[in-house]
């Protein structure tokens, strides 16, 4: 063969080398293998999916479609195709797919429950259950209202309101809610832009629930300690986080959140009178008594639901006491996640206040556990959730051990690393947390060398 053909054979191989990405293939069977896992994963949980409803377009062709599109405009623009970038453009149309199918559900319908609950203590209707909940309402609004009494006069505040005006505020203070969690979480701006598209976020805002608000609360915790006492209020079992106040000595913090709270009843106790106080506890009874009975609705994906009472009680138990072994902002970090695994009822937006636990993960890990959160809850989301709680012990899933070992295996950190998480290698959840927070499971970014994530992603797409 003439040189001339051999050097077009041989740049022939290297253009096909690099639109497959061959090498990351040879060197990464383990990632590719994970990306189709995944990759099957959400086809399979979407099989029965149309969208935007039941009536439309099959899921699984459209999410072929906007991933291989993803993937070529990848590829188009010089990039290279690895497990991870696969991994995440995939995740990522799954995300819009799933938001779009959100979107066609009623909107709002937490806000509006609420409002409702509003309505009826203004005009003296039973505010909370009176008997067991034992069909699900067309109206989804009409679930049961399960706040305390002390919560009722915002509500009914609402309800006075014009129902535009009162839907446009909430959204308007969600969406300013759920941005600042997420950048006093640590995110860049064009992470909070993503994020919007994860469905445990996106639900919080379509339905309107409280969880989003509760989520800013957890979020502030490192500088305003009182908040974590405070989401108790809404939400009884986030109170949990409040057991970090004890964790790291932080009284003063716990005996203001416990004085707003009592304060606060004391103050709202004239106007909702004290008869409403035991029905809410009955009602809460009656709730607990009627989930078995509705349990694809009521519990969520909760671990109450495909579990007995006594093993979900210990297993959340024992996660919680797992939670307070670390200190600092990865001791608070755990215990949000702890908080979802022991809400008896958990829906996606739950999910807001793990993302600091989802954030102590390698890059490949993070975009395993969104990936999994992309679709519809079920009981897969479990899987997620427990990749988190062995990224506690486990090393391999840790993304500060990248930078605890010796210098040659810190510049040997893969660029993906640097590229597909969304804090600087060496950071960790609340980085700008203030002067005095002790950093637990964060890693000095002072001590090692470390490259921002800007210089990062221009250096990776030069490559």
């Amino acid at each position: 063969m003439s040189d001339r053909g051999t050097r077009v054979l041989a740049g022939a191989a290297r253009g096909v080398s690099a639109f497959a990405g061959w090498r990351p293939l040879g060197q990464d069977l383990v990632g590719w293998a994970l990306a189709a896992a995944l990759g099957y994963y959400i086809w399979y949980a979407t099989r029965l999916w149309n969208v935007p409803d039941r009536d439309a377009v099959p899921f699984g062709p459209l999410w072929i479609a906007g991933t291989s599109a993803a993937l070529a405009l990848w590829l188009a623009t010089g990039r290279r195709l690895t497990p991870l970038a696969t991994i995440a453009l995939g995740s990522v149309v799954a995300m819009l797919l799933t938001d779009v199918s959100y979107g066609a559900t009623q909107a709002l319908r937490d806000l509006h429950l609420y409002v409702r609950a509003g309505e009826h203590f203004l005009t003296g209707q039973p505010v909370y259950l009176l008997g067991l909940f034992t069909e699900r309402p067309t109206d989804l609004a009409n679930y049961p209202f399960l706040y305390p009494p002390l919560t009722l006069p915002v509500f009914a505040a609402l309800a006075r309101m014009p129902a535009q005006l009162s839907d446009a505020g909430w959204l308007l203070g969600s969406l300013a809610a759920v941005l600042a969690t997420l950048r006093l979480f640590g995110f860049p701006w064009r992470w909070c832009l993503l994020l919007l598209a994860w469905p445990p976020i996106f639900q919080g805002l379509q339905v309107g629930n409280v969880a989003v608000l509760l989520g800013l609360l957890f979020a502030l915790g490192p500088r305003l300690g009182a908040g974590l006492v405070v989401g108790g209020v809404f939400k009884i079992y986030s109170a949990i986080a409040a057991l970090w106040l004890v964790r790291e000595g932080r009284w003063t913090q716990l005996a203001l959140g416990v004085a707003i709270v009592a304060v606060t009843a004391a103050l709202t106790l004239p106007l909702v009178g004290i008869a409403l106080w035991p029905a809410w506890l009955r009602g809460l009874e009656l709730f607990r008594q009627s989930q078995p009975i509705l349990a694809d609705y009521l519990y969520g994906f909760g671990l109450w639901r495909y579990a007995p009472p006594a093993v979900a009680f210990v297993v959340a138990a024992v996660v919680v006491v797992a939670a307070l072994m670390a200190r600092g902002r990865e001791g608070l970090a755990r215990l949000g996640l702890a908080t979802a695994i022991a809400s008896p009822s958990l829906y996606s937006h739950g999910l807001i206040v793990g993302l600091p636990a989802f954030l102590l993960l390698r890059a490949r890990w993070l975009w395993t556990v969104l990936a999994i959160t992309s679709v519809a809850p079920g009981i897969a989301w479990w899987l997620a959730i427990g990749l988190a709680v062995a990224g506690w012990w486990l090393r391999a899933l840790r993304r500060d051990a990248l930078v605890a070992g010796t210098a040659r295996a810190r510049e040997a950190v893969d660029p993906d690393e640097l590229v597909f998480h969304p804090l600087p290698l060496g950071s960790g959840p609340w980085p700008a947390a203030g002067p005095g927070q002790p950093a637990g499971g964060n890693v000095s970014t002072t001590k090692y060398p470390v490259q921002s994530s800007r210089t990062s992603w221009t250096a990776y797409v030069k490559r």
